[in-house]
């Protein structure tokens, strides 16, 4: 079966659905559902550094990924949080075929607030500097350009360029979105700075399983029937994990309506599937042959009439042998041994010696006192929220000013506070040394002024301001 929805020719999913609902029972299509919020692979988090970074961010954003894995699901989801606090405005990239057409569309956003007389590139500029006044005034304004790939490159460029020429962490923030080629299209490169990728992946089959679960659900329908192991890994090769392609591969995957793959071979294929047993069997034939000739062989060998046995004759050497003669030996005369001398009396032994006194044995050297061990390294500091923690040397590294919401010597105090406003903001926290002891601090944002900060802190919940959040410079950590 093939890989792609196109060469098996599936049907739309839209002229299924009747079906679908007919033979499930179904009270409405589960794949038409956009809520709830798919949370998992990693779209949480994703929204929640556009949520923060769009609105205290001072880096242009690219939001990249394959057609259909929900880039544009995400920022619909951002402007339905979040429009309550920002300003959004989305630009349709067929609308930005020139830099005239880009000025157009921003001097329409500005409200009078710019020349349509000033050249193209110096109208794009003066928005930006225009929008940071808008900023000032508590509400940021944020520009979307979905499906960004299909913009000229040139108009690309100079919209980037215009924005990193501004007080960034004021202007109006800039959110592209479209495929992994945008990043070429931009000419952005590893270390280029001001910029943050935010890459979207396509989903996995147990991703897929947890996506479609609620809704199938909530539609009234059998969840283990409609994703069943074998339905599911269907779902899983067709979609590709792609949000589009599922919701068109789906109703032919449920109800059974892949096509057949079409079978194009010879009539008698069969023959050619067994070329490779029919060689094995030669090749093990062949072996047999081989085998049986170097046994035949070794037979032969065996019934060759055996050589004579050698005889042994033995040849016997000494007086017993008659052909040797040996000449007799003279008669030796032996001397008669002369007469032992009487031995000697043995003298009286002597006395023997006095034992002397034992000396006293020296004192053995005392052992030198083993040395006392090393104390160990005290182990190193770690944190209960890692995601939210930063070692004060990279804080410190960082030339701006944030907000301090809460300090304490207890890291859960600290910790009890982030949780808490989790939802709503990114805080972030340290710890550093005062008077000799361990001093937690939990701040939130990095601004390129003190004023920016100050208008920061209106955007704080109610609980943050009652804990009097005061300004200061990151170096000062």
């Amino acid at each position: 079966m093939s890989a792609t929805d196109d060469e098996l020719n599936i049907p739309a999913g839209e002229s299924l659905v009747p079906e679908l609902q007919a033979r499930f029972g179904l009270s409405e299509n589960p794949l038409a559902m956009e809520v709830p919020f798919f949370p998992d692979a990693s779209r949480h988090h994703a929204l929640e550094t556009l949520r923060h970074l769009c609105g205290f961010g001072d880096l242009a954003l690219v939001l990249t990924g394959g057609e259909g894995v929900g880039k544009s699901r995400l920022l619909a989801e951002l402007v339905r949080s979040e429009s309550s606090r920002l300003d959004f405005h989305a630009i349709g990239a067929e609308s930005l075929v020139s830099a005239q057409a880009l000025a157009n569309g921003l001097i329409g956003l500005a409200y009078r607030g710019l020349e349509s007389s000033e050249g193209a590139r110096d109208a794009i500029y003066g928005f930006f500097r225009w929008s940071e006044t808008r900023a000032r005034k508590g509400r940021r304004m944020v520009l979307l350009i979905d499906d960004a790939q299909r913009v000229p490159p040139d108009v690309l460029r100079l919209l980037l360029a215009a924005y990193q020429a501004s007080d960034r962490a004021s202007a109006a923030a800039l959110v592209f979105s479209g495929s992994d080629e945008l990043l070429n299209l931009l000419g952005l490169t590893e270390d280029s700075s001001g910029v943050y990728q935010i890459h979207l992946r396509p989903l996995s089959s147990e991703e897929i399983a947890a996506y479609l679960e609620p809704r199938i659900h909530k539609a009234g329908g059998d969840v283990k029937a409609l994703l069943s192991p074998a339905r599911l890994e269907d779902l899983s090769r067709l979609s590709r994990g792609s949000f589009t392609r599922l919701r068109r591969v789906a109703p032919a995957v449920w109800l059974g309506r892949l096509p057949v793959q079409k079978d194009n071979a010879p009539r008698f294929r069969w023959t050619l599937n067994a070329r490779w047993p029919a060689l094995a069997l030669i090749l093990l034939a062949a072996s047999w042959w081989l085998v049986s000739e170097q046994y035949d062989a070794s037979v032969a060998r065996e019934n060759i009439e055996p050589l004579p046995e050698p005889v042994r004759k033995s040849v016997t050497i000494g007086p017993g042998n008659p052909a040797i003669e040996t000449p007799e030996a003279p008669e030796t005369v032996m001397p008669e041994p002369e007469p032992e001398p009487e031995p000697e009396p043995e003298p009286e032994p002597e006395p023997e010696p006095e034992p002397e006194p034992e000396s006293e044995p020296e004192p053995e050297p005392e052992s030198e006192p083993e040395p006392e061990p090393e104390p160990e390294p005290e182990p190193s500091f770690a944190p209960q929220k890692p995601a939210a923690f930063l070692p004060v040397e990279e804080v410190r590294a960082w030339n701006g000013w944030t907000i301090q919401v809460i300090a304490g010597n207890q890291e859960q105090t600290v910790v009890n506070v982030i949780e808490q406003h989790e939802s709503v903001l990114s805080i972030r926290y340290t710890v550093t040394q005062r008077q000799g002891k361990d001093w937690f601090v939990g701040f939130f944002g990095n601004f390129a002024t003190k004023a920016a900060a100050r208008d920061a802190i209106s955007q704080l919940p109610r609980a943050l301001r009652g804990r009097s959040p005061w300004i200061r410079k990151l170096s000062g950590f």
